[in-house]
């Protein structure tokens, strides 16, 4: 079936609806796909197709070719006026990482020893599939039909593009009173995250044979005045800004690339940083002490700035942070094992920063993630659907 118009039977079963995920590749097509077709869109015609048939108004709105968001609206069954029940949105995203060095099959899930394996098992096929799973029971239960709270079902594509598809949403006008979004925290409520920025900064030279090498303009060299100053200044410093609730700042030089032959003086070289941030050293600031270390990297070189080395974003995403106390927080705490912060990046941080309230929450265990034989315990899975069908249960219920 595909997403359009088409209701899809829902499964019998949790772990059913689980493995119907993970047998739908939606590996991101920044990673290695195991030779399926990359992109989300075989699992968003899927949910699309679920959604309806629990009667959702369901749009699948493409963000890039074959990339699609899908988004369920379950309106409130009881407000005299639909805009003055609370919005509550349920957001995982449909997309996974590569498969690359993978010890099991990621597209063919396997049940055994309590665990569900395959790609997206934990990151996070698992907690999507708990959050509809609880999604589901309450909207075929009696009390349904007098909800005092919109449910929205929101899935996002390029998630682990530093959240591509969140970022639409919200640039379409999405808003909701509070969102969840489902990672594996191991039903831990985490209610600030670090912002990322990644950057590459590159150095340009001049090629020539390597048995003369003072006639060329070796670009490897031109780099590493800045590359001690990542290590012995920007790092050091980054990490004294201490946050209250995320601690220091961080750099890390995650790649260093120049040369193609060793005969051959290099004519480029670049450096990927990948920094993460608190709103005590937002990304804006830390950008600018980049570029002040390259700068200052040419001049000591004896050059004049800008001579040599240049500096490009590639990825850009805020920090978030909400109160232990605020509301939203503490109506879910009362179903969740804890309440905690992360240095990793999610779509909670771009849905905060455009306007709604939002935490990560969910089944799973993000040491899972990403790994080569990726799994989710059952009863993991089964509880993250419990909890989130409480949830569901008591706020629609106020």
């Amino acid at each position: 079936m595909n997403g359009f118009g088409y209701v899809e039977r829902f499964p019998a079963s949790l772990v059913e609806l689980l493995c119907e995920f993970v047998k739908r590749p939606s590996v991101s097509p920044e990673g290695e796909a195991g030779g399926s077709e990359p992109g989300e869109r075989a699992m968003a015609d899927y949910l699309a197709g679920l959604l309806r048939g629990l009667g959702g108004e369901v749009s699948v709105v493409e963000v890039q070719p074959g990339r699609p968001n899908v988004v369920g609206r379950f309106p409130a069954g009881t407000m005299p006026d639909d805009n003055a029940a609370p919005v509550i949105a349920l957001v995982p995203h449909l997309d996974t990482v590569g498969v690359g060095g993978m010890t099991i099959p990621p597209f063919a899930p396997a049940v055994r020893g309590g665990k569900i394996f395959g790609r997206g098992a934990t990151d996070t096929k698992g907690p999507m599939a708990a959050a509809l799973w609880a999604l589901a029971r309450w909207l075929r239960s009696p009390a349904a039909g007098h909800s005092r709270v919109t449910w929205v079902f929101a899935a996002t594509m390029g998630e682990e593009e530093m959240s591509t598809g969140a970022a639409a949403l919200c640039k379409a006008g999405f808003r909701a009173n509070f969102a969840v979004v489902l990672e594996p925290t191991d039903l831990r409520i985490v209610r600030a995250e670090k912002g990322v920025l990644r950057v590459w900064v590159e150095a340009a030279g001049r090629a020539c044979h390597g048995a003369t090498p003072e006639r060329g303009d070796n670009a490897v060299y031109k780099l590493l005045p800045f590359l001690r100053a990542c290590q012995e200044e920007l790092a050091p410093a980054l990490a004294a800004a201490r946050h209250p609730d995320l601690g220091g700042a961080s750099l890390n030089v995650g790649v260093v690339r120049g040369g193609n032959e060793l005969n051959i003086v290099p004519d480029a070289c670049r450096a990927g940083l990948d920094i993460r941030t608190h709103p005590g050293m937002p990304n804006a600031e830390i950008l600018a002490r980049v570029r002040a270390a390259v700068a200052a990297s040419e001049m000591g070189g004896g050059k004049g700035p800008g001579s040599s080395l240049s500096v490009r974003v590639h990825r850009d995403g805020p920090p978030f942070v909400l109160a232990e106390n605020h509301p939203w927080v503490r109506r879910l705490a009362v179903h969740a094992k804890g309440v905690e912060v992360a240095p990793w990046f999610s779509d909670a941080n771009v849905l905060n920063a455009n306007g709604t309230p939002a935490v990560a929450f969910g089944p799973g265990a993000i040491a899972q993630a990403h790994t080569k034989d990726e799994f989710i315990e059952s009863a993991a899975l089964e509880e993250g659907a419990r909890v989130l069908e409480e949830f569901i249960d008591s706020i629609s219920r106020q």
